[in-house]
């Protein structure tokens, strides 16, 4: 995977959704030598999604950054992408639902 647009590392490790054993991020599972090519393209697909967001918002274009959150949320639902949404939400103007996702727990 690559680095995040916010210059964060991007996860270095993944967990085999076949035998669940943690390991490096690579295209086959070294234990049970599950396909991970589509596990790898999700992941990255999520982080370019996530990105355009961010760059949505930094540049001040609320519709886009409510697409692009919504489609990181649609990826991977958790807390992350709550936060992205909870950042376009305020972007545009949405004070109540920007609160309501950024004070979840779960």
């Amino acid at each position: 995977m690559s680095q995040g647009l916010n210059g964060s590392p991007a996860p270095r490790t993944v967990r085999c959704p076949n035998c669940r054993v943690l390991q490096e991020w690579s295209l086959a599972c070294r234990r049970c030598k599950s396909d991970l090519q589509l596990l790898h393209a999700f992941a990255d697909e999520y982080e370019r999604r996530r990105d355009t967001c961010l760059l949505a918002i930094r540049s001040g274009d609320p519709a886009a950054a409510s697409n692009q959150a919504q489609r990181c949320h649609a990826l991977e639902p958790g807390p992350d992408s709550r936060r992205l949404l909870a950042l376009a939400a305020l972007l545009r103007g949405d004070w109540s639902t920007a609160t309501a996702l950024a004070s979840r727990d779960d």
